[in-house]
C-alpha cells in the first residue's frame, strides 16, 4: 500500500510518496503562492518519478495546520478530492506534530513556533523521545511577548517562526534553550507520511466532508 502525503502549511511545501516501510520519493514546492497551480502537477511528477500510479494509492495524508490559511485550504481541498475520488482513507496529521517529529530528543521537550501574523505566534510543546511526538501543550495562539514565559530549560525550539521572530528570541534565550538547525524548521511531507502510517494503523482517519484545517484564527 502506498501513502501520498501533502504538506502546504507554510511557504515551503512538499509532497511525498511512501510505502508501508520506506520513503519512495519527495518533491519540494517552494512557492507558497503557486500551490494552486503546482500542487497537483507536483503529485503527478512524483508518481511518474517513482513509477507509481494513482490506482496504487492506499491512503492520502495531509498536514492540517496550524499554518498559512491559503496553503492549508488548498492542501486539504486537494487531499479530500483525491481521497474521495480514489475511495481511500484520508489521514490528517497536525503540522506541529510533524515539526516535533523532525527533532526527536530523548530528554528535551520540543517547543514549536509558527508565525501567526499580527505579532502573534502559534505555539505547541511536545515530548518526542523516539519517532512519535507526545503533546504537552497546545496548539494555541499567543502574543509574541508571551513566549518568554515558556522558554524554560531544557528546551529545543523549532518551526518557521524562529526565522520570523529570531530577533525577539535571540535576546531572550536562557541557558539550556537551543534552536533546531534551519533544515528541520519546516514541515516535510516525508514526515507527514511517516506519522500517517501509525495513524492509519490506529484507525485515525477522517471523512473528507468533515475534515477541517486547524486555523486557530480567522483568515487575515
Amino acid at each position: 500500500m502506498l501513502i501520498l502525503a501533502l504538506d502546504t502549511a507554510t511557504e515551503k511545501g512538499s509532497v511525498a510518496l511512501a510505502s508501508e516501510t520506506r520513503l519512495l520519493g519527495e518533491l519540494t514546492l517552494e512557492a507558497q503562492g503557486a500551490y494552486l497551480t503546482r500542487l497537483l502537477p507536483g503529485v503527478r511528477a512524483l508518481l511518474q518519478d517513482t513509477g507509481s500510479t494513482l490506482a496504487q494509492l492506499g491512503a492520502i495524508a495531509v498536514s492540517t495546520g496550524p499554518g498559512n490559511f491559503t496553503g492549508l485550504r488548498i492542501g486539504l481541498a486537494t487531499a479530500k478530492s483525491l481521497a474521495w475520488s480514489l475511495g481511500c482513507p484520508l489521514v490528517p496529521v497536525p503540522t506541529m506534530e510533524v515539526l516535533a517529529a523532525q527533532c526527536p530528543s530523548p530528554l528535551t521537550p520540543i517547543g514549536v513556533i509558527l508565525d501567526a501574523k499580527r505579532n502573534e505566534v502559534f505555539w505547541g510543546l511536545f515530548r518526542c523521545p523516539q519517532e512519535l511526538p507526545q503533546v504537552l501543550e497546545g496548539p494555541r495562539r499567543l502574543a509574541v511577548a508571551q513566549l518568554s514565559s515558556r522558554l524554560t530549560a531544557p528546551l529545543l525550539l523549532t518551526g518557521p517562526g524562529l526565522t520570523v521572530h529570531g530577533d525577539f528570541l535571540r535576546d531572550r534565550l536562557p541557558p539550556g534553550v537551543s534552536l533546531a538547525p534551519p533544515e528541520k524548521r519546516y514541515p516535510r511531507a516525508a514526515t507527514v507520511a511517516r506519522l500517517a502510517r501509525r495513524r492509519l494503523k490506529e484507525g485515525q482517519t477522517a471523512a473528507p466532508e468533515q475534515l477541517a484545517p486547524t486555523y486557530l484564527r480567522p483568515a487575515l
